[in-house]
């Protein structure tokens, strides 16, 4: 291309059009420019358009249109059924979704309540894959079964903080314990991996919400994008504890905040079949062994070191 014309040689830079020859659905590539003794390479991502999801939270912005309640439950069906009714007193039309794996079964079906059966001792992590894969609203809540709503669980608090930011997931206080965050990070190692670090403090805070902390793992008590969080999931090794493991899986793909205003109580609750499985019964082998071995490897890490 050559002019003698800058004027008609940006008129004619204007009609390049990029045609790239190998399909990919996300690809990359460099275009090289060079002008006289200019020279400037720059990169194209080229990608399939996708489509938008869009949810319908209907005309009055109803929260029983946006928001699905999600838990796990395994030999504790005292505590669940009190997260039931404490939840009712406060929202008694917001569908709540129970995943539950204990023997023997009682049920717990109810109007706006699903009650779903896996099978005994199947997990905690496959648990909230089974609750979050049933939500048909944009965002979800997760709760603990032991966990009793209150005058100062403030749904729509969150919802505000999520309609209104670009934050895949909030949280907030349980019990009487101050607002829980901290920071997660990779240290780039050698060849044997890298190591992964945790500490104290947060990233700043959420503008125009002074009282959102930014930070990459909260306690178990959030709000999320349905969608996002889907998209991470949770790693149905981990069947009878684990939390950090869920939001290294989301290091760098959920942006997340720390709330104050909006609290849950916990109700404490444990029994000796409970206790057993908590400690790793029922699966073959030693499990912390396991989840290490399969949190290591997955991560490629060789080190874990927190405060």
């Amino acid at each position: 291309m050559r002019s003698s014309s800058l004027v008609l040689l940006n008129r004619q830079l204007q009609t390049v059009v990029y045609v790239n020859t190998v399909y990919d659905i996300d690809a990359r590539d460099l275009v090289h420019f060079s002008y006289l003794n200019y020279q400037a390479t720059f990169s194209i991502r080229i990608r399939v358009r996708k489509s938008p999801r869009l949810y319908d939270p209907g005309k009055d912005n109803d929260i029983n249109n946006k928001v699905t309640i999600i838990t796990k439950t395994f030999l504790r069906y005292p505590s669940v059924k009190a997260l039931l009714n404490s939840t009712r007193m406060f929202y008694p039309k917001i569908r709540i979704v129970i995943a539950d794996d204990s023997r023997p079964v009682e049920d717990l079906q109810a109007e706006n309540t699903d009650h779903y059966v896996m099978p005994f001792g199947a997990g905690w992590f496959g648990g909230r894959n089974l609750a979050l894969s049933q939500v048909t609203t944009p965002y979800f809540l997760w709760v603990d079964d032991d966990y009793v709503f209150v005058n100062d669980t403030k749904l729509e608090k969150f919802v505000e903080v999520l309609d209104n930011t670009n934050l895949d997931l909030v949280s907030g206080r349980v019990g009487n314990r101050n607002l829980m965050y901290s920071k997660l990070s990779i240290l780039p190692g050698d060849d044997h991996g890298d190591c992964l670090v945790q500490g104290h403090g947060h990233y700043g805070r959420v503008p125009g919400y002074p009282h959102c902390y930014l930070t990459p793992k909260v306690t178990n008590f959030y709000m999320g994008r349905t969608d996002k969080v889907r998209a991470v999931g949770f790693d149905p090794t981990y069947s009878r504890y684990g939390h950090t493991e869920f939001f290294v899986d989301a290091m760098g793909r959920l942006r997340m905040a720390a709330c104050e205003g909006v609290r849950i109580d916990h109700k404490s609750s444990r029994n000796k079949d409970y206790n057993k499985f908590r400690r790793g019964g029922g699966v073959s082998g030693n499990y912390r062994n396991i989840i290490m071995r399969r949190q290591y490897f997955k991560d490629n890490i060789h080190c874990w070191i927190k405060p």
